[in-house]
């Protein structure tokens, strides 16, 4: 008997089924190991309820927003690059606290940084870099934090978008970029003096 035709169906009429028997051991096994991947693997909503489940840190996010300048930072973010401070540079963590504090009784960064010890203004900087980079550490122990969130991509938010990231739906980059605001760069009377004075030398 042809292996091809071992598991062969055919219907009473024009359907016509036919599947070896190498074929339907290879679908066997694709779909127990599918099914235990989706039994081991933690799903996208265990994920975001890890995420969810890192305490906040209301005295780090407020040392943030002070040395940030940015009273709208995300409170999810805060506590999980306050957690991985703790994990992976806890002598940074332990400045946060003190840092707090100071920032308090000195609203101005200026001021800050001044009445800061030399490890109090590590840990500064260290936050701010976290904070624009999205990312605690370096190398292959850093932790990333965010990414589309990261506040080095909010000057540029009007019109750029981090790359991987689509703008809009399928295939948005057909569409004309967004327009400039042309009334900042408009030609004021003296910009016109000066072209003129240029057009007769």
């Amino acid at each position: 008997m042809d292996q091809a035709s071992d598991l062969a169906f055919e219907g009473a009429g024009e359907i016509s089924i036919s599947m070896t028997r190498r074929a339907f051991a290879i679908g066997t096994a694709v779909s127990l190991m599918l099914a235990a991947c989706h039994g081991a693997a933690p799903s996208q909503a265990d994920g975001a309820a890890d995420a969810l489940a890192v305490p906040e840190d209301p005295v780090f996010l407020s040392l943030s927003q002070a040395i940030t300048g940015h009273p709208d930072l995300d409170s999810v973010i805060a506590a999980r690059t306050a957690q991985a401070f703790r994990q992976l540079f806890p002598e940074v963590a332990a400045t946060f606290a003190p840092l707090a504090a100071l920032a308090r009784q000195h609203p101005d960064l200026t001021a800050l940084l001044d009445a800061a010890t030399p490890a109090q203004r590590e840990g500064a900087l260290a936050v701010v870099a976290a904070w624009y980079t999205g990312t605690v550490g370096t190398g292959v122990t850093a932790q990333a934090i965010a990414y589309a969130d990261a506040l080095m991509n909010r000057p540029v938010a009007d019109a750029l978008f981090p790359p991987t990231y689509q703008l809009g739906g399928p295939a948005w980059w057909t569409a004309a970029p967004p327009p400039v605001d042309a009334r900042s760069h408009a030609a004021t009377p003296d910009d016109a003096q000066q072209t003129a004075g240029k057009s007769h030398v």
